[in-house]
């Protein structure tokens, strides 16, 4: 790992656990929050690396640290109804990121990899859901996918509309994200 990927994770990690705390509490259990924002924005901008700075956002929030929804924190948060989505983040980094780098960081890339991140976040944290509160599935899926899937939609254009001018920019500082 390189000092590059470091400071990408750190900053990942960050700008997750800021988005984190918008959160808006909802029938269900599962708050509305601009975690999925991050994750989408780590992809395009750090492909695969971003799944260091989902692994560094999880392991703060697991020692402690109030960087989840809601200023929570703890193991507690991972293991509980809402912590499949947590995983669903870590894992959908790297998978999306993968899917982007194997397209050469074309559009019709960037769309695929947040659809696969989606549906990874949302199966992940449906079944965790449905394990833990001991839910149907159809309950599960009707608290902790169908009422995020328009905003979700929403956040993955609004990802790609930011990071086009925040490649160039970082292009024109002399980084190149995508090394």
């Amino acid at each position: 790992m390189t000092i590059r990927t470091i400071i990408y994770a750190a900053l990942l990690a960050a700008v997750t656990a800021i988005l984190a705390q918008i959160a808006i509490p909802l029938p269900g259990g599962v708050p509305f929050t601009l975690q999925v924002l991050a994750v989408f924005l780590g992809i395009l901008l750090f492909s695969k690396k971003s799944f260091w700075g989902m692994l560094t956002y999880l392991i703060l929030g697991a020692i402690g640290l109030p960087v989840f929804a809601n200023a929570h924190g703890g193991l507690g948060s991972i293991i509980g109804p809402t912590g499949g989505y947590l995983l669903g983040f870590l894992v959908s980094a790297y998978v999306g990121g993968l899917i982007l780098e194997l397209s050469n960081f074309k559009l019709w890339g960037q769309i695929a990899a947040l659809v696969v991140a989606i549906v990874i976040i949302y199966t992940l944290g449906v079944a965790q859901l449905a394990i833990v509160l001991k839910l149907p599935l159809p309950k599960a899926i009707a608290a902790g996918a169908l009422p995020f899937i328009p905003f979700d939609l929403l956040k993955g254009v609004l990802a790609i509309l930011i990071t086009t001018p925040l490649e160039k920019s970082f292009k024109n500082a002399g980084i190149n994200l995508h090394d």
